[in-house]
């Protein structure tokens, strides 16, 4: 009797590791690789200085002004935040028309624009910017894009999250940090670009699912940064994905 409930306990083990294995999977898979760019960024050893997520979504049609402010306060309510704190602001011309949101508090600024680009065109622009927390980028990108997806089957998400040395680094410990970040990002170089200050990397991850750019003939989906600031004597690093949509 013994030796059977031991046969029954390591078969219950061992299906327990499948399933744990299993589900792990499946979390990777709907946070598109965004768990491994956050446990990356936080073994890197550097000061969080912020997280910026741009996404542009695009419609094959021209909104009224209420519908761009529905979508605006459909996005601002999706992101848990209250409308009584937004800044609004609204253009109407033969240009361009267009209603802009903007939300500012001491940590985090976001800003959302939903214009018209011609007489068939509008677009939807969501830019966040937080400076306090980057572990919830995981769960801000899926928010971001099942709204987004509501109203667009085309939907671009940028994302970056930057850090801080408080000294100018060495070579070698570039190098030491490019080669973590790839290997557990299961990242391929494609391309490296190098100053006298700056370092830029262009790579392909396997574990980040979102879309990718071509570049030089080959898939892109992650880009690394370095800028060493004389003035300030620090160095920041940028990982983004799938490429650094900030000037640095």
């Amino acid at each position: 009797m013994k030796k059977i409930l031991g046969i029954i306990s390591i078969i219950i083990v061992f299906l327990l590791g499948i399933i744990v294995c299993y589900a792990e999977s499946i979390n990777q898979e709907q946070n598109n690789g965004y768990t491994s760019l956050v446990n990356t960024f936080e073994n890197l050893d550097s000061n969080f200085k912020f997280y910026n997520l741009k996404s542009n979504a695009y419609l094959n049609k021209t909104l009224n002004k209420e519908e761009m402010k529905n979508i605006s306060l459909d996005i601002i309510s999706s992101l848990g935040l209250e409308e009584a704190n937004i800044k609004w602001i609204e253009k109407n011309n033969k240009a361009q028309s267009q209603v802009y949101a903007q939300i500012e508090e001491a940590e985090k600024n976001i800003s959302i624009i939903v214009a018209n680009k011609n007489k068939k065109e509008s677009y939807i622009i969501v830019d966040i910017l937080d400076n306090k927390v980057y572990k919830d980028i995981v769960d801000i990108y899926a928010i971001v894009e099942e709204t987004l997806n509501t109203y667009s089957d085309k939907v671009d998400i940028y994302t970056c999250i930057a850090g801080e040395y408080e000294k100018k680094l060495q070579l070698d410990k570039y190098n030491d940090i490019l080669d973590k970040i790839l290997y557990n990002m299961s990242a391929k170089e494609i391309d490296k670009i190098e100053d006298e200050n700056l370092i830029s990397v262009t790579a392909f991850s396997k574990k980040i699912k979102t879309d990718y750019l071509e570049y030089l003939g080959n898939k892109i989906n992650l880009n690394i940064g370095f800028r060493y600031s004389e003035n300030e004597e620090t160095t920041m690093i940028y990982i983004a994905t799938p490429i650094i949509k900030l000037d640095y």
